[in-house]
């Protein structure tokens, strides 16, 4: 009984590894890479803008 037990989990293990190697190896660059993330005030309306470089409210563009 024990024997069967272990090699379930081996082979288990194994299964995840592989899986974990094809998802690492077929992952793309950073999405996010070319986010601006630096926060700033919009001139226009006041808002504090976290993300982006463009005011999701009134539409300007940061300077």
């Amino acid at each position: 009984m024990g024997i069967y037990l272990i090699t379930f989990f081996l082979l288990v293990t194994g299964a995840v590894g592989v899986s974990m190697l094809i998802a690492n190896r077929n992952r793309k660059e950073d999405t996010y890479s070319d986010l601006d993330t630096e926060e700033w005030d919009c001139p226009e309306c006041g808002f504090k803008v976290q993300v982006g470089s463009e005011c999701i409210y009134c539409g300007t563009e940061k300077k």
